[in-house]
């Protein structure tokens, strides 16, 4: 069986665009849960910080999967739409190296 595979991002959002933000990672969300082989969950996250800075990630089953989703229109679309609102934007994707959990 295949590891699943990673996708990450460091979001830095135009002052004043947050709340915009959080709406088209929502929407960008929707349409990878609407394709054929979805990622089995999303997060979004923010910086304590620095309220323009965040993360998103994610696993995929497949690396293909990943392929799949950067090829489709609708994908695309919603990923430009994020990327409009953002100063800078480094999506990419990466292999698990290692897990670890609390024993009880």
């Amino acid at each position: 069986m295949e590891p699943p595979i990673y996708t990450h991002a460091l979001w830095r959002v135009k002052p004043g665009q947050e709340e915009a933000f959080i709406e088209a990672w929502t929407a960008l969300g929707e349409a990878f849960f609407a394709l054929e082989r979805p990622p089995l969950w999303g997060t979004l996250i923010r910086s304590a910080a620095e309220p323009g800075v965040f993360y998103s990630f994610g696993p995929w089953q497949k690396a293909q999967d990943v392929e799949s989703m950067r090829s489709d229109p609708t994908s695309q679309k919603a990923l430009a739409a994020l990327v409009a609102l953002c100063e800078e934007a480094t999506p990419g994707s990466y292999h698990l190296v290692r897990h670890v959990e609390v024993k009880k």
